[in-house]
């Protein structure tokens, strides 16, 4: 039984070793979180040290960064060297068949309205590093978990002997041996949904002086309809290009020749940028996409799951690895909310569900909405009319108003909070635009005012308690 004077890292560590499954951006951010309340942390990655070998052949090797992602970067005092690789986007490059000119659609007006290309393996790099500084965490690298056994809580693998733990946390993707344990445990019910399109990895190399081949602080976008094209520029002066598609489109693919034929077709003014474009599209693997949901997302005081491991969703809104650092940060302020009222771990476990889970389910329906948006929307006239009648809105009424993709990236508004004014404000701007005789003005100010929307002005007022 814990003891009211306990520290929490005494409560995680009462019953045995506070073990860590995955050592990506989630669990090397949670490692380093948990260390810094004192307790000792084991964590376990199946791949090689990213630091050290290159682990991100055919993947996506850049990530958008936004605010939410960047406030658990300030907490740990990492965020300066973050800011030395990181490249700034303005807003959406939108490439229109047959139009030759490019259009810069800004993400929005404000100064820390931007978001920020990110080598994956780079950040992920520093956040290991922060883990390991605090001499308190210790990752075993190349060392696969074959199961967890919630009942003996151990951790078993098929070239070492067992691991016991006390606590486990799962922070080992859309895969997780964690969630997996949960769920036969009882505690936990999860399903996936996949999209019938999948995605490919190309990528445009620097020009023949070093340079940058496209605009690096925007995101491209090629939109044709039921597929598209986007670009994100590297601090290395290349673009990650990745192509999202229906299935039977990728199963049309089956040689050089067709893969030639139809990026000349569809996207004509794309492939002189990737003069080897069929070879690279046959090296490079084909990814499904898919919607992890879960429900109960711990097991006693004993196991618990974050990031991807409880809420993977499809990268069309960015939002993957920012949902993902803002819910390690969620769980470790309500394991200190618990600590200071002596409260179980369980219980935190729950509420740390209970204020995530809603949030998890709105940004995965927002990320598919964004995909239609990407693909076809940001070319539609009525698109371009709501988006251009509520900026006009915003710059009037700016404490009452802002664009849906403004509150997901520029802020740290709960994801439901965001969804759910984004659907009013959707409804008053398509009332005003279908009769212009509208008070819409007077329906914007009888909203509720927004709250701060730039966290980060004041980064010493965060607290994660």
């Amino acid at each position: 039984m814990s003891s009211h004077n306990q520290t929490l890292a005494e409560r995680l560590q009462e019953n045995g070793p506070v073990v860590i499954a995955g050592a990506g951006q989630a669990g090397a951010l949670l490692a380093t979180y948990l260390a810094r309340e004192g307790c000792d942390v084991t964590v376990f990655e199946s791949r090689p040290d990213l630091r050290r070998v290159d682990i991100d052949a055919g993947r996506s090797i850049n990530l958008a960064l936004a605010t939410r992602g960047i406030v658990p970067l300030v907490d740990i005092g990492v965020i300066h060297r973050v800011d030395e690789i990181t490249i700034p986007m303005r807003g959406r490059m939108i490439h229109v068949d047959g139009d030759p000119t490019p259009e810069l659609q800004p993400y929005g007006t404000k100064p820390h309205e931007v978001i920020h290309s990110v080598s994956r393996s780079d950040l992920n790099g520093i956040l290991l590093d922060a883990a390991e500084a605090t001499g308190r965490v210790t990752i075993e690298f190349d060392t696969r978990i074959e199961s967890v056994d919630l009942d003996e809580n151990v951790v078993r693998f098929n070239d070492r002997a067992d691991v016991h733990f006390g606590v486990i946390f799962g922070a080992d993707g859309a895969g997780s041996r964690v969630r997996k344990a949960i769920a036969q445990a009882g505690s936990c019910a999860f399903h996936t949904d996949w999209l019938d399109h999948d995605y490919k990895e190309l990528e445009i190399a620097p020009t023949a002086d070093g340079g940058y081949r496209l605009d690096p602080n925007a995101l491209h976008i090629w939109p044709r309809g039921e597929l598209m094209l986007i670009a994100l520029a590297n601090p290395t002066h290349d673009f990650t290009v990745t192509l999202f598609a229906p299935k039977e489109t990728f199963a049309k693919l089956t040689n050089n020749a067709e893969v030639d034929a139809f990026f000349n077709e569809v996207f004509p003014d794309f492939v002189h940028l990737i003069p080897n474009i069929s070879e690279q599209f046959e090296a490079n693997p084909t990814g499904p996409l898919g919607t992890l949901r879960a429900e109960g997302w711990s097991h006693e005081g004993r196991a618990v799951i974050v990031g991807d491991a409880a809420h993977a969703i499809v990268p069309f809104h960015g939002q993957g690895m920012n949902a993902a650092l803002e819910s390690v940060r969620s769980l470790v302020g309500h394991l200190i909310a618990a600590d200071s009222s002596s409260g179980l771990l369980s219980d935190a476990f729950r509420s740390y569900e209970a204020e995530r889970k809603p949030d998890a389910d709105a940004i995965a329906e927002m990320a598919l909405g964004n995909y239609l948006e990407m693909r076809s929307g940001v070319v539609d006239p009525d698109y371009l009319a709501t988006r251009s009648l509520a900026l006009e809105l915003e710059a009037r009424h700016g404490e009452h108003i802002s664009p849906r993709y403004n509150m997901v990236m520029f802020s740290t508004m709960p994801y439901a909070e965001a969804q759910e004014r984004a659907a009013t404000q959707h409804s008053i701007i398509k009332q005003a635009l279908a009769n212009p005789d509208l008070d819409v003005d007077q329906l914007i100010e009888a909203l509720p005012p927004l709250p701060d929307l730039d966290p980060l002005a004041d980064p010493e007022a965060l607290s994660i308690s």
